[in-house]
C-alpha cells in the first residue's frame, strides 16, 4: 500500500521526546517512521527549525562563557590561597573574584532574557518549555471521524457558530448501528423504530406521528449549555426530539443504519441571543454486529463522544440548490465511475440515501423510500448505493458491480452499460432526476415533511435556482412528468470503456517540513483528477510527540488525557475544459494545531484514496517529470502526458514522477511536490 506522508511542525523541535526522556512506542521499521526519516533528509538539508538552531548556538555560547567564569573563579581562589599574607596578591585576588561575580550576574541576566524570549517563540533553551499546552481535558478524539473509528461525520460541525435555529442534528457512523426501543420510542405504534407515518393526511404532527428520541447521556443527549459564575456550566436538556433513520449501503452493497437524523421539537436557541448546545453520544448505542457491542467498546480512549455548537438568532428560510454534478450534463463518461451531486449547503439525508428499485410498470429506477429517479435506455438497474457525504453536501452513488482491479489490488466497480437482453450498443444514455419537496404554501420554501428533497432546515430544493417557488407534477411516470421546476434533472452518456489512469497529488499545504504553522492554518491537498469523496475519510495525521508522550513530558500524571487533533475532510471540485481533467481540493477541517509547543504533524494519504473511477493513489505519481521510462510500455503504470511508462521490477516497485522507486519512497515522492499556488 502506498502512503503519502508529509511532515510539518511548528518549530521543528525533534529533540522534544529525547530531552524529556520519552521513547516513542512506534515501530522503527514502520512505514510511518521510515517516511519521516526520508522526509528529514531531502537533498541533505537539515530539518531543524532556524529558531532551534539559534537557541542551540546561544545555549552553547552561554555554556562556554560559564566555563570561562568557573576558571576565573578558580584562578581568583588560587591567588588568594597562595598569597601567604601578601596584601598586593590578596588585593588582586579580590579584584578577580569581584569581576567574576559581576560577570556571573551579567551572564545570569542574559540567560534569563534569552530564556524568556525563546519561550515566547515556543523554543526551550535548557529546560523544556511548556508554553501553549492546554490544561488536560476529559475527552480525546479517538472516537471521532479524525481516526476513522466510530463517528464519520456530524452536523452541526464541531464548534460551529451561527447555526440556524431550525436545524436538524445529523450523525453518521462508520459502522451500522442498532436502533431499538432502548433509546427510541415507537410513538406512531407501527412497530418500526425511527420512522414517521405518511404526512399527507389531515392532523399530522411531528410529535404524534414520528418516533421520538429518549434523551439519555448513555445513548444521545442534547442540552443547552449556560455559563456559570462558579466556572461549571449548567446543562439544560431540550424538551424533546424526533429521531429518524436513513439507511444506506456499504461498498459491498449491504444496507444498514449508518445515519440518524434528530429533529428537536422546538427551535433551538433564542431570537434575542446566541446560545450554545452540547450533543453527547454514549456507549450504550450498539453496533449492528455479533453480540452487539457498544459503539465505543473497542475504543482505546473515552467511551463517549460529544461536541458543542452555537445557534444564531435567525431561522434558515433560504432554499438549497445544486452546484455541481458528475458526470457533467451532456458529457460521455466511462462505466467505472461514481455519480456525484453537490449542493450549496448541507441536506437532509432522509429520502436521498439507499439503493435503487425498479418501477416495472414504467421501466425506470427509483430510490427505495426516496426521491431520486434514474432512467437508461438499454441498461439494467445499477447496483450500489447513494450516500450523503462531504458534511452532507454531496450525494455520491457508488456502484457495486466488480469489473476489474486497480494498481493496488483493490476492486474497480462499474455501472451497467447496454446489458439488457437483446441490446447491441457500447454507449447508453443515463438520465437522473431529483424530486424537490413540496412547499407548505406559495410564500415560503418551507417544505411539507417527507415530501421530497430538502435542506437540513426543511427548505425545499430550488431546482432551477431562481428563488421562485415552482411545484413540478407528481403523476406517474414520475420521471417523465417530473422534468419541471423545482425538480432538478440532467442526462449523460455511459460508454463501455474504463479509465485506469491513477490520480496523484500535485499540491500539499502546509508543505513538507513547513514550520511556524498557525493554530488555524489551512491544511489541504490538491489531486490531479476528480476524486471519490467517501475514501477521503481515511486521511489522517500522526502527531509527534503523541498525546501520551506529552503527558509524560509535562509530568501530568497517569490520568492525563490530552486532545488528539480532530479532522474531517471537505471536498470541492474545480472543473476544467476537456480533455484536461478536473482537479479536486480536499480541505481538512481540523481542531487547532498546537502552535506554542514543539509539535509535529505527519499527514497520511494512503492508497485507500481513489479517484472517481476507483483508481488508487498508487503508483505514486507526482507533478514533476522523471526519467527511467519503460519505452515498450510493459509496466503497470504509464504517464498520461508523456505516454511513457515506469519500470517496475523486484527491487523498484514504486513509481514516483514516472520514475522507479523503492517501496518506502512515498514520503520522498511527496517531498518533491510542486508547491506553487494553485490557479
Amino acid at each position: 500500500m502506498a502512503v503519502f506522508c508529509f511532515y510539518f511542525s511548528f518549530n521543528g523541535d525533534k529533540v522534544f521526546a529525547q530531552t524529556a526522556g520519552v521513547v516513542s512506542q512506534a515501530d522503527p521499521n514502520s512505514e510511518l517512521l521510515q517516511g519521516v526519516q526520508v522526509i528529514e533528509q531531502p537533498l541533505g538539508l537539515p530539518a531543524t527549525d532556524i529558531r532551534q538552531i539559534i537557541a542551540n548556538i546561544i545555549r552553547i555560547a552561554l555554556g562556554l562563557v560559564g566555563i570561562v567564569l568557573v576558571v576565573i573563579i578558580i584562578y581568583g581562589g588560587f591567588l588568594w590561597m597562595t598569597a601567604g599574607g601578601n596584601e598586593e596578591q590578596i588585593g588582586k585576588a579580590k579584584k578577580v573574584l569581584t569581576n567574576a561575580v559581576i560577570g556571573l550576574v551579567i551572564i545570569l541576566s542574559a540567560y534569563a532574557i534569552v530564556l524568556f524570549v525563546m519561550r515566547m517563540l515556543g523554543i526551550g533553551v535548557g529546560a523544556p518549555s511548556g508554553v501553549g499546552i492546554a490544561p488536560p481535558g476529559v475527552q480525546n478524539f479517538t472516537g471521532s471521524g479524525a481516526l476513522g473509528r466510530v463517528v464519520k461525520d456530524h452536523y452541526p460541525t464541531r464548534g460551529q457558530i451561527d447555526v440556524p435555529r431550525n436545524t436538524k442534528i445529523i450523525v453518521t457512523f462508520f459502522k451500522p448501528i442498532v436502533v431499538d426501543g432502548s433509546w427510541v420510542a415507537d410513538t406512531n405504534g407501527n412497530g418500526i423504530f425511527g420512522d414517521c407515518l405518511a404526512s399527507s393526511y389531515s392532523g399530522w404532527t411531528w410529535e404524534k406521528d414520528c418516533d421520538a428520541l429518549k434523551l439519555d447521556n448513555n445513548y444521545i443527549n442534547i442540552a443547552q449549555v449556560t455559563p456559570s459564575s462558579t466556572g461549571l456550566a449548567a446543562e439544560t436538556p431540550i424538551r424533546g426530539a424526533n429521531l429518524l433513520i436513513s439507511k444506506s449501503a456499504d461498498a459491498s452493497g449491504v444496507e444498514g443504519i449508518y445515519t440518524i437524523v434528530i429533529r428537536p421539537y422546538d427551535y433551538l436557541g433564542s431570537d434575542t441571543e446566541k446560545l450554545k448546545y452540547k450533543v453527547r453520544l454514549g456507549n450504550n448505542i450498539k453496533r449492528d454486529a455479533p453480540n452487539n457491542p457498544g459503539i465505543f467498546a473497542n475504543n482505546p480512549g473515552s467511551k463517549f463522544y460529544e461536541w458543542n455548537f452555537t445557534c444564531s438568532t435567525e431561522l434558515d428560510l433560504i432554499p438549497p440548490h445544486v452546484t455541481d454534478v458528475y458526470p457533467y450534463a451532456g458529457s460521455t463518461e466511462v462505466k467505472n465511475t461514481v455519480l456525484q451531486i453537490s449542493f450549496n449547503e448541507p441536506m437532509d439525508p432522509i429520502g436521498v440515501q439507499g439503493m435503487f428499485a425498479t418501477d416495472t410498470a414504467y421501466g425506470y429506477y427509483y430510490l427505495q423510500n426516496g426521491f431520486v429517479y434514474l432512467k437508461s435506455d438499454n441498461s439494467t438497474k445499477p447496483l450500489g448505493g447513494f450516500n450523503l457525504v462531504n458534511n452532507y453536501q454531496t450525494l455520491e452513488f457508488t456502484p457495486s458491480i466488480p469489473c476489474g482491479t486497480n494498481a493496488c489490488g483493490g476492486t474497480i466497480y462499474c455501472l451497467p452499460v447496454c446489458d439488457k437482453a437483446g441490446t447491441k450498443c457500447n454507449l447508453d444514455n443515463y438520465q437522473l432526476l431529483l424530486k424537490a419537496a413540496v412547499t407548505i404554501g406559495n410564500g415560503t420554501f418551507e417544505s411539507q415533511p417527507l415530501s421530497g428533497i430538502a435542506d437540513i432546515c426543511g427548505n425545499a430544493l430550488d431546482g432551477n435556482n431562481d428563488g421562485k417557488i415552482d411545484t413540478a407534477p407528481n403523476a406517474e411516470p414520475v420521471y417523465d412528468n417530473g422534468k419541471a421546476p423545482d425538480n432538478y434533472w440532467w442526462g449523460f452518456g455511459i460508454e463501455n470503456k474504463m479509465d485506469l489512469i491513477p490520480p496523484y497529488l500535485n499540491q500539499i499545504i502546509p508543505g513538507p517540513e513547513a514550520s511556524w504553522v498557525s493554530a488555524g492554518e489551512d491544511w489541504s491537498m490538491w489531486f490531479s483528477k476528480r476524486m471519490r469523496i467517501d475514501p477521503m475519510y481515511t486521511i489522517t495525521a500522526e502527531e509527534s510527540p503523541t498525546p501520551a508522550e506529552r503527558c509524560v513530558y509535562y509530568k501530568l500524571g497517569d490520568a492525563c488525557v490530552l486532545d488528539l487533533l480532530w479532522q474531517v475532510p471537505f471536498v470541492t471540485f474545480v472543473s476544467s475544459t476537456p480533455p484536461t481533467p478536473p482537479i479536486t481540493r480536499t480541505s481538512m477541517r481540523h481542531g487547532p494545531f498546537l502552535d506554542g509547543t514543539p509539535q509535529g504533524y505527519i499527514p497520511l494519504v494512503s492508497s485507500a484514496v481513489e479517484d472517481a473511477h476507483f483508481n488508487c493513489m498508487y503508483p505514486g505519481q507526482g507533478p514533476i517529470g522523471g526519467e527511467n521510462y519503460d519505452t515498450d510500455k510493459t509496466s503497470e503504470f504509464c504517464d498520461p502526458v508523456s505516454e511513457k511508462c515506469c519500470i517496475k521490477d523486484g527491487t523498484a516497485v514504486f513509481c514516483c514522477n514516472a520514475t522507479a522507486q523503492k517501496e518506502n519512497d512515498s514520503a520522498l515522492c511527496s517531498q518533491n511536490l510542486n508547491m506553487a499556488p494553485q490557479k
